[in-house]
């Protein structure tokens, strides 16, 4: 079924977003064909039908067009919604954190599927590819700590706080193992379903009880 298109043609902004993703997207697919230097930011441009010009517009150089704008990552309505999210009147970490963590990620990841899919070489020759490691060995933390700052923000804690940080790590690591469990199986369960499998196991041992406050060491 064709998806169903705006009412009013889409704003300036929206367009360059559009082309912005569409350099990353088609970045990443040339690198999972040919490898990171087996293409020139010409041959991306061809491919993206956009001129040099326009390419040194978004990104300085073909290494951020792979791995694209921070803020692409997340749509600002989707943290918007997140931020706002948090029961008004709470005192302390909210009680609806970890659901709407899981409800941004799998906004996120129903957005990404289908390119993930398209990519999937991507995520192999990621790791072999010493400059391409070396960018994502950098800038993969500090997206993290970016992430983790917003969510003690709303929780209104310190951003080093022990228990954000441990729960943005797990959100990570249930990422990584869905994307992981559904390239693996493409005949598998979705990328949704894959990711909420993953949580569901870690809430299981979570759930478990931990010796009693006397017996913890102090913090």
């Amino acid at each position: 079924m064709a998806s169903a298109e705006p009412a009013t043609p889409p704003t300036l902004s929206a367009r360059m977003l559009k082309t912005r993703l569409s350099i990353s997207r088609n970045a990443r697919e040339l690198t999972a064909e040919n490898g990171f230097a087996g293409f020139t930011v010409e041959e991306l441009c061809a491919r993206v039908g956009i001129s040099r010009r326009t390419f040194f517009n978004y990104f300085a150089t073909k290494l951020d067009a792979v791995f694209g704008h921070a803020e692409d990552g997340l749509s600002a309505e989707a943290l918007a919604r997140f931020m706002d999210a948090r029961p008004p009147g709470t005192t302390g970490i909210s009680p609806t954190l970890l659901a709407d963590l899981v409800a941004l990620v799998l906004e996120q990841l129903r957005r990404d599927e289908s390119e993930i899919r398209g990519v999937h070489g991507f995520f192999t020759i990621l790791h072999r590819e010493p400059e391409l490691l070396a960018r994502m060995m950098k800038v993969g933390p500090e997206r993290q700590a970016e992430f983790t700052a917003m969510v003690a923000k709303r929780e209104g804690v310190a951003a080093d706080h022990s228990g954000i940080g441990m729960l943005v790590h797990c959100l990570q690591f249930a990422t990584h193992r869905a994307i992981e469990r559904y390239l693996a199986a493409p005949d598998g369960p979705s990328l949704e379903d894959e990711f909420l499998s993953v949580m569901h196991q870690t809430r299981e041992l979570f759930h478990q009880h931990l010796p009693s406050d006397e017996q913890l060491p102090a913090p």
